[in-house]
C-alpha cells in the first residue's frame, strides 16, 4: 500500500473518530427523589410493553383508585354518623357483605362474565363505576386468578345511617396479582402484568332492597404499596 493511500485512510479515520467526538452527550441516569415511595405510590408493576401510564390508568378504571366520579356521586358516603345496629343487624349485614365481596372478587377472574346486578344496587355509583373497570379489564384482557394472591378484609366499624343503608369502613390488604392474558393461547401463557400489594381503607356503603343488600359505593379513605397502616 502506497504512502499516500495510507494517510489517506488515516485522515478518514481521524475524521470519523473527531466527528463521533462532538456529537455525543454525557449519559444522564434518573434519580428517585427522596419519599418517592410514600402513600399512593404506583409500585410492583411488570410491563408487557405497555408505559407507566398504561398502568396507571389501568389501575385507575380498576379496584384499587378512588376517582372524583366516585366521590361526587354519593355524596352521603362521606357523612360517618349513624345508628350501631343490634347484633342481630350487625351480623346479618356482615353476612351480607361477605358475600358480596366475595363476588366482587370473583368478578376479577373472568371481567367478561361477571353479572354486576347480582352484587350492586339499582343505579348506585358502585353498579357503574364496577360495570366500567370490568370492561375496561376484558377490553385489555387483564385479570387476576383464585389462586394467585387474595384480597383480604377486616370490619372495623358498621353503621346505619338510614332504614335502607348501612356503612361499613374496612382494612384491606390486597395481594392479588393481574395478569395479561392476551397471548393465554400461545406457548408464552398469561404474563405477570401488576404484582402491587395494596393496603388500603376502604368505606363501603350498602343499599337494601327488602331483605336483601347491595353494594352502593366505595370509597377509599387511605391507600399505600409501602404501609400497612391496618392488619386485616
Amino acid at each position: 500500500m502506497s504512502l499516500a493511500v495510507q494517510r489517506g485512510l488515516c485522515a478518514v479515520v481521524f475524521a470519523i473518530v473527531a466527528t463521533s467526538c462532538a456529537t455525543s452527550s454525557p449519559l444522564v441516569f434518573d434519580t428517585p427523589a427522596p419519599g418517592a415511595l410514600g402513600d399512593d405510590t404506583q409500585a410492583g408493576v411488570l410491563g408487557t410493553g405497555r408505559s407507566t401510564a398504561d398502568d396507571a390508568t389501568t389501575r385507575d378504571l380498576a379496584s384499587d383508585e378512588l376517582t372524583a366520579g366516585e366521590l361526587s356521586a354519593d355524596a352521603e358516603a362521606t357523612d360517618s354518623s349513624g345508628v350501631t345496629p343490634d347484633r342481630a343487624t350487625q351480623a346479618s349485614v356482615e353476612a351480607a357483605f361477605t358475600r358480596l365481596m366475595s363476588g366482587w372478587v370473583d368478578c376479577f377472574h373472568r371481567p367478561a362474565r361477571c353479572d354486576v346486578t347480582r352484587l350492586t344496587a339499582s343505579k348506585s355509583p358502585e353498579r357503574q363505576r364496577l360495570s366500567e373497570s370490568l370492561s375496561f379489564y376484558t377490553t385489555e384482557k387483564i385479570r387476576t386468578k383464585p389462586d394467585e394472591g387474595r384480597l383480604q378484609w377486616s370490619i372495623e366499624s358498621l353503621s346505619l345511617p338510614s332504614n335502607d343503608r348501612a356503612r361499613l369502613l374496612t382494612c384491606e390488604y390486597d395481594t392479588r396479582i393481574f395478569f395479561d392474558s392476551s397471548m393465554a393461547d400461545t406457548e408464552f401463557g398469561d404474563i405477570i402484568f401488576d404484582t402491587t400489594v395494596w393496603t388500603r381503607r376502604v368505606e363501603w356503603t350498602l343499599a337494601r332492597d327488602g331483605d336483601s343488600w347491595g353494594l352502593w359505593s366505595r370509597r377509599i379513605e387511605r391507600r399505600s404499596p409501602v404501609a400497612r397502616f391496618c392488619t386485616p
